[in-house]
């Protein structure tokens, strides 16, 4: 399975913030209830950034 690198994870300060910024707003998003389209928005980028943080675990480094 994957190994989560933590150097290579915030290497990234970008995705890693939204990524992290997108998983807590959407655990709590059931207590705000906001329209479905803001809703699907923010699980696309979830669902986009955890397909990237997957590809760039996923190469095995060629040491």
């Amino acid at each position: 399975m994957f190994k989560i690198n933590l150097d290579e994870m915030l290497s990234h300060p970008v995705h890693t913030s939204a990524f992290i910024a997108l998983f807590s707003l959407l655990i709590f998003l059931p207590l705000i209830r906001p329209p479905i389209v803001l809703t699907a928005v923010l699980v696309t980028g979830l669902v986009y950034l955890s397909m990237y943080f997957g590809a760039l675990f996923a190469r095995r480094p060629d040491a």
